[in-house]
């Protein structure tokens, strides 16, 4: 049995302790969604150090607040062309901030549009048929909903112009896999999965958007290549106006999972919780459970 444990959105919520445990832990992998920041690219890097004291193997996919500046996210929410458009400047700063971030996660990788195989003997290889498990990296710095979010950047480092071209790059990667298992590590989820707020990756700020989830992702998924889990964040369990959303689905056989539970620790009953996502794979299926340490 292959055992991974996924941390959500971490929005500065992760400390040394969480580090030690993961560490002492029983698990074999772990899987981060993105969104280390609350809005600074120092605070990214400064969350980003203490997760190079994973001992584990690990691998991070950024999130629409990793790498970004606020200026690109001023952009991106408000639709200001001239704002997301960018220059070779713009590109070149969030291309040295991603640069950054790799350098200071250290052991930790950081994916987007790759593909990286696992032995549970072994840990990271290179791809090769007969690993245990591939991990098949999604579009990065997704800002959920409809188009391409950050697309001067994705365009001038990846060669993605729009959704369909994406697709084909996810789906590619996934073909690709001659692992046992596989699993998809997005920062937002699929399109497909519910319109209602509290749909998994539907939309609670604004309900008249339906569903938030990213459509060159559920592209991909067309594959005959089926990946066991597809697990993402983003859209936060709490809902704007009051509730929770709907955190894991299975549907066709596939398990889709959210892990974005905002804050990641928090105080309930006079007690810090911190929160996590539990991940079984074996020959039998797929296992899901929320973890409250």
């Amino acid at each position: 049995m292959l055992k991974i444990a996924v941390l959500g959105d971490i929005h500065t919520l992760l400390d040394a302790e969480d580090v030690q445990r993961l560490n002492e832990s029983d698990y074999h992998l772990v899987l981060i969604c993105g969104d280390l920041p609350g809005r600074s690219h120092k605070q990214t890097v400064s969350i980003a150090r203490i997760l190079s004291g994973l001992r584990r193997p690990s691998l991070l996919i950024p999130g629409n607040h990793d790498a970004t500046s606020v200026l690109q996210l001023l952009g991106e929410i408000t639709g200001s062309q001239r704002l997301k458009r960018g220059d070779s400047g713009s590109i070149a700063k969030m291309q040295r901030r991603v640069q950054e971030l790799q350098e200071a996660l250290g052991p930790v990788r950081l994916g987007g549009y790759s593909i990286h195989s696992f032995r549970k003997k072994k840990g990271w290889q290179e791809q090769s048929e007969g690993a245990d498990l591939d991990i098949i990296c999604a579009r990065p710095h997704s800002m959920g909903g409809p188009g391409i979010g950050f697309k001067p950047y994705i365009e001038a480092t990846f060669g993605v112009s729009d959704d369909s071209v994406s697709a084909a790059k996810i789906r590619a990667l996934l073909e690709a896999s001659r692992a046992k298992q596989r699993i998809i590590l997005a920062h937002n989820g699929p399109l497909g999965l519910g319109a209602k707020p509290a749909d998994i990756w539907g939309c609670d700020f604004d309900a008249s958007r339906g569903d938030f989830g990213d459509a060159d992702l559920s592209l991909a998924l067309e594959s005959s290549v089926r990946p066991s889990a597809v697990i993402a964040g983003h859209m936060h369990h709490a809902l704007k106006g009051g509730g929770q959303r709907v955190w894991h689905v299975e549907r066709d056989g596939i398990h889709y999972v959210n892990a974005a539970r905002v804050p990641r620790i928090f105080d309930r009953n006079g007690k810090k919780q911190r929160h996590h996502v539990r991940i079984e794979l074996d020959s039998e299926g797929v296992a899901v459970h929320e973890i409250l340490w």
